[in-house]
Formats: C-alpha cells, structure tokens, sequence
C-alpha cells in the first residue's frame, strides 16, 4: 500500500507542489517599422545645420512707385543696391493722376516744369539733410539727379516740391553697403517695391471709337520713349570723372580719418580724366576742366605727402568750387559767367 502512495506522488505534476508558482509569459513585442527604427537612430544624432540659400545678385537697377495727392512718382535708382562711395543715379517720372482719363495721355498725364527738390538724410533723419535740384530730361515728365553717398547706412530719399495749389512729399529708403534686402527674391528683385513697367503712355481711346488692340500686360507695352542715344566721348569722360569723383569721397570721408594713401593712389587717374575732358572741350568749358585738373593735383601732392589737413581742404575745393562752379554754367545753365560764380547764385 505504501509502495502504491509513493508512486502516485511521484507521478504528480510538478506545478502542485513547487513552492513558487508559474509566471505567466509575457507576449513578445512586436517589432519596429524600418521607418520608425530609423527615426530612433535619428533623434540620437545632432541635427545637421539647413543649407543657407545663395544671395542673389544685386540689380542693375530697381524702380520704386509712389504716390501722393494724385500724382504718380516712378523712381529708378541704378544702381539698385548701391556701395558707399558709388554714385547713384535718380530717375523720375512725375504723372498726374486725373479723376477721369485724358483724352490724350491717358491715365497718367506727364507733369512738365515741375518744382521739385530731392532730400538725402541718414536712417533715423537724425543728420543733416542734404537737398537737390531735379533738372529735367528729354521726356516730358522726366526728372534726374545724382548723389554719393559716403557710408553705409538705410539712407531715405524724399521728394518734395509744389503742385498747382498745394505742396507734396513722398519718400522711400536707399540701402547703401546692404545686401540683401529684407525680401528680396531669386532674381534680386524687392518684393516689398516690386519694379514696375516703363510707362508707355499710350492715348486712350475715347468713348464710341474703335482703336487699335491694346497690349495683354503692362511689360508688352510698346514704349513711347526716344531711343537711347550712344555717349559721347565727352559724356564717357565726365562719368568717369565723377566715378573718379566718388572714390575720393570714400577715401577720404567713409573712414574714422581719410586714408591718405588710397587717396594718392586713386588721385592721379582722376587727375587724368579732367585732363581728358579739358581736351576734349573747347572754348571756357575746356579752360574750366584744366582749372579742375589743377585742383586736383594740389589734392595729390597733399595726400602723398601725408598732409591730411590740407589734403581734405584741397578736396574740397575741387568739388565745392571747381565741380560746382562748372555745373552751374555747362550742366544747368544757372550762371552765364563763371567769374560771377559764387557771387551770382539766387
């Protein structure tokens, strides 16, 4: 009998009597997507720095337009992105906006003989102002003018003057040594003054007749303007003379003191250029171009001899006396005898 009971507890299932009981097992976990595996891999690693877009190009030009108590305003700056010491160029059209269209000129009426001055001041216009007499070009409504400006800075320019019965005054900024501009797209163009199209000016059609098929855009527009003309030798002389202008102001000014030594070396070519010119001339525009020449070899002696005093009152004199007084008499016809210049100015 007892042999019966040890074989009938031996032949028990091990689980009655083990002293700790089976832990249920656990199902396996499913495994990762590759995808998922790799994003882990991912997270562990440093994030790689975004590749910086190219800077695009700086434009030729740009056109900026404003308006102001019904009148238009094209303004186009070339260069469109400016470097101290460059001169830039100012070219504006001045439309009247009539409250119906003229029968003639359209939607935009070009303002002949209009009265305007061009106002240069730093960012905040917390410096001094420096103004300008547009002259007028060839087309009617047209306007032109020039300035360097010697520093980097966001320069504004405002356009200011009188109107029939009342006064006007519009204004945009002129990056200078800024590159790019907040905005800008790939092909250098400011999106916040997006450039316009050339007007063409075309005659509107009255009422009740039947005209020709106007154009699908504004660009495909054929333009009225006259044909540009080639220069000049003596307009490709005094471009250079006031590019050759321009470098001496950043030697001299765009520094904490003028960099004599850049100076000396860019006033020799400058020299030559209004030696060119004067050669070029006849008659008391030649002798004013030798005066110039002149002038500005006293600033080249004083700067390669060091002298920074009299080397900045040199400078000066070309622009303020020689470069002035040439332009009252040949460019704007304000003075008729340059011996009267200071004296006969309004």
């Amino acid at each position: 009998m007892r042999a019966f009971v040890l074989l009938g507890v031996l032949l028990l299932p091990a689980g009655l009597y083990s002293q700790t009981p089976a832990q249920p097992q656990k199902p396996a976990e499913p495994a990762k997507p590759a995808a998922a595996a790799a994003d882990d891999k991912k997270a562990g690693e440093p994030a790689k720095p975004e590749a910086s877009k190219p800077v695009p190009p700086k434009p030729e030009s740009r056109v900026v337009q404003l308006k102001d108590k019904g009148l238009l305003f094209n303004v186009r700056l070339r260069p469109g992105a400016p470097d101290p010491g460059q001169v830039v160029e100012v070219f504006i059209e001045m439309n009247e906006v009539p409250p119906v269209p003229d029968p003639v000129f359209g939607e935009q009426i070009p303002v002949k003989d209009a009265q305007m001055t061009v106002e240069i001041t730093d960012a905040d216009g917390a410096g001094y102002a420096t103004a300008y007499q547009v002259h007028p070009l060839q087309d009617a409504g047209s306007y032109g003018m020039h300035f360097t400006p010697a520093r980097k800075d966001n320069y504004r320019l405002a356009l200011k003057g009188k109107f029939k019965t009342g006064r006007y005054e519009v204004s945009t900024r002129v990056p200078v040594g800024i590159w790019p501009f907040a905005g800008v797209d790939e092909k250098g163009r400011v999106k916040e003054e997006a450039p316009v199209a050339d007007s063409g000016r075309l005659p509107a059609v009255p009422a009740g007749m039947k005209g020709p098929a106007q154009p699908a855009s504004a660009a495909a527009a054929p333009s009225v303007r006259s044909p540009v003309q080639p220069a000049s030798p003596m307009e490709l002389a005094m471009r250079a003379l006031g590019q050759a202008w321009a470098d001496g102001m950043a030697a001299m000014y765009a520094g904490r003191k003028p960099d004599l030594k850049q100076a000396a070396f860019l006033a020799e070519p400058f020299r030559g250029v209004a030696e060119k010119a004067a050669s070029l001339a006849s008659g008391d525009f030649a002798d004013l171009m030798q005066q110039t020449a002149q002038a500005i070899g006293d600033f080249e002696r004083a700067a390669k001899a060091g002298k920074e005093r009299e080397a900045l009152e040199a400078f000066e004199r070309v622009g303020v006396h020689h470069c002035t007084r040439c332009h009252m008499k040949a460019r704007w016809r304000i003075i008729d005898d340059v011996l009267k210049f200071p004296g006969a100015l309004p």
